[in-house]
């Protein structure tokens, strides 16, 4: 990773482009820029500008106008950016979310964006009067969340912007990633279609196409030992949404083929399944009162992606829980118990 003199890490040559093709259409979404201004905000030659104002206007509305000889950019449409006014209320709740922003998922301390999200913490409460960011200072200690216990992925940044890259450019990568199940490292063509940050396990992942599976997967973005792209492009499908895809493909975590699951827990875990929601797709089918000899019960059923996450999932809530259906996941729990119990 690159450094500084003083042993400080700086972003990669290609963060920086990274960084630049997105900071570029925010600036000009405040207002319209000349080419000179931004090559000197971003400390690059007008002919890079040039360059990068060419690919983003593939992607959004971008103008090109001429104030003498200088050349001017900005949105189309009479776009002007207004900033929203906060009152204190929302900025102070802003500020006392800082736990969950700054320290876990796409801002937390390692990845590209986390300076971003610092910045955003310090400007809210600088614009609070001294005495309220005091008293927030003190609540701050007594009101906070359970964090996610967040990976360091500044090793990784070059490799989180070339997968942000290609995403956006739609550009097809060959990478070698180490499997931890096979503990092997293989190569691989990949199509990526969006980096997400998964809290099971504090991850960031990116997903998109395997052409050595032919299947839509994530792979965790640690675990990617090189990649570089191919040179070739790729289509999205139209009817990929990130969101909807994790919710019936991953569960806990892990990828796999969706299935209908049922199960019933008891005694206290009971009354949590009552209340709990696991997954999206999560109904109670039916729920039994403590009665002479027999524990209160809540059976629920949904439909989740089968695999070592579903499996690890049940095993966490034992012994208080039975599997009722499919048939094969009640066998392999129960192999597994008898494994542990040897």
């Amino acid at each position: 990773m690159p450094r500084t003199r003083k042993g400080v890490r700086r972003q990669s040559r290609r963060g920086d482009l990274t960084e630049r093709l997105i900071l570029l259409p925010l600036k000009l979404a405040e207002r319209p820029h000349r080419r000179q201004e931004l090559a000197a905000l971003f400390q690059v030659s007008p002919k890079t500008i040039s360059r990068h104002i060419d690919l983003l206007s593939s992607h959004y509305p971008i103008t090109e106008d001429r104030d003498g000889r200088e050349v001017v950019y900005g949105f189309r449409d009479g776009y002007k950016y207004t900033a929203p006014t906060f009152t204190p209320t929302e900025l102070a709740t802003l500020l006392l979310a800082q736990q969950s922003i700054a320290a876990t998922g796409l801002t937390s301390f390692g990845t590209p964006f986390a300076g971003y999200g610092q910045s955003l913490l310090q400007k809210v409460r600088a614009a609070l009067p001294q005495s309220l960011r005091a008293k927030l200072d003190a609540l701050a200690t007594i009101f906070g969340t359970a964090q996610v216990p967040a990976k360091d992925y500044a090793a990784h940044a070059e490799t989180i912007d070339l997968l942000t890259t290609a995403a956006v450019e739609r550009r097809r990568l060959r990478m070698r990633y180490h499997t931890l199940h096979s503990d092997k490292v293989s190569e691989r063509e990949f199509d990526p279609y969006a980096v997400y940050f998964d809290p099971d396990g504090a991850t960031l992942k990116v997903i998109g196409l395997d052409h050595q599976s032919k299947e839509t997967r994530p792979f965790s973005v640690d675990h990617i030992r090189d990649v570089s792209q191919t040179g070739e492009t790729f289509q999205r499908p139209e009817d990929f949404v990130l969101g909807e895809y994790l919710s019936e493909h991953c569960f806990n975590g892990i990828h796999g083929e969706a299935m209908t699951v049922r199960l019933r827990a008891y005694g206290v875990t009971a009354r949590i399944f009552a209340e709990r929601v696991f997954h999206p797709s999560q109904r109670i089918v039916e729920q039994a009162e403590k009665a002479e000899g027999r524990e209160e019960s809540t059976t629920i059923e949904m439909k989740v992606a089968r695999g070592r996450g579903l499996v690890r999932f049940i095993l966490s809530w034992a012994p208080d829980i039975e599997v009722l259906d499919p048939p094969e996941l009640r066998l392999e729990v129960k192999r597994l118990h008898r494994k542990a119990g040897a």
